[in-house]
């Protein structure tokens, strides 16, 4: 015997203020388990580039990345102490003249921690060719990456913050045009064999 089930399903924009507060709550937490890290990666090397260069920010692959400055980047941003990012690869002053380069310093060549979430010069080179690891020049350079590193923590949380505010999500889920049908009179997400469009239609 065939049976049909059927069940009232809402908008977002359908629901009463309380629902809405946790349905967003649900769509940002999707965000959130969602979240794009090579779209975070891409965005932090747009603007390691405007750092470094001067640049517009134009977003870079982490392969262009590699390929341009010879650099890579390494991030986590997961709310805990262990969070981080930073720069790997050969920084050269002459590629990368907009950073807090010591006076005479004309290369730092920098390596991560086994783990990838700390990163410091392992030699840096002088405008004389000296290669020196020890002294005040070398300790300026390791200051600039950890200066660096900071900043591009900061930008990686700033972005992973965006794409899953409020404003964000909304404007996804809007965007989506099919299954924003989708939540109970609570809030809550329906079972999604009830999901449809905001025509009543589709569904799976």
């Amino acid at each position: 015997m065939k049976v049909t089930a059927t069940r009232d399903v809402y908008t977002y924009d359908e629901l009463p203020p309380d629902a809405q507060k946790r349905a967003l709550e649900l769509l940002c937490n999707e965000a959130w388990e969602s979240l794009d890290a090579d779209m975070v990666t891409e965005d932090l090397a747009g603007y390691f580039a405007m750092l470094a260069t001067g640049s517009d920010g134009t977003v870079l692959s982490r392969r262009e990345l590699a390929d341009k400055y010879g650099v890579r980047i390494y991030w986590q941003v997961a709310y805990t102490q262990g969070d981080f990012a930073a720069v790997e690869g050969f920084l050269r002053r002459s590629e990368l003249p907009n950073l807090a380069w010591p006076k005479g310093v004309e290369y730092a060549r920098v390596v991560t921690t086994g783990h990838g979430n700390h990163s410091y010069p392992e030699y840096v080179m002088t405008a004389d060719e000296n290669e020196i690891y020890g002294d005040e020049l070398f300790d300026a350079t390791a200051e600039m990456i950890q200066d660096l590193n900071r900043k591009l923590y900061r930008y990686a949380r700033q972005q992973c913050e965006a794409y899953t505010s409020a404003e964000y999500v909304i404007e996804t889920y809007n965007e989506c045009h099919e299954l924003t049908r989708r939540f109970t009179d609570e809030g809550e997400f329906a079972p999604t064999p009830f999901w449809t469009d905001d025509n009543g239609e589709g569904g799976n």
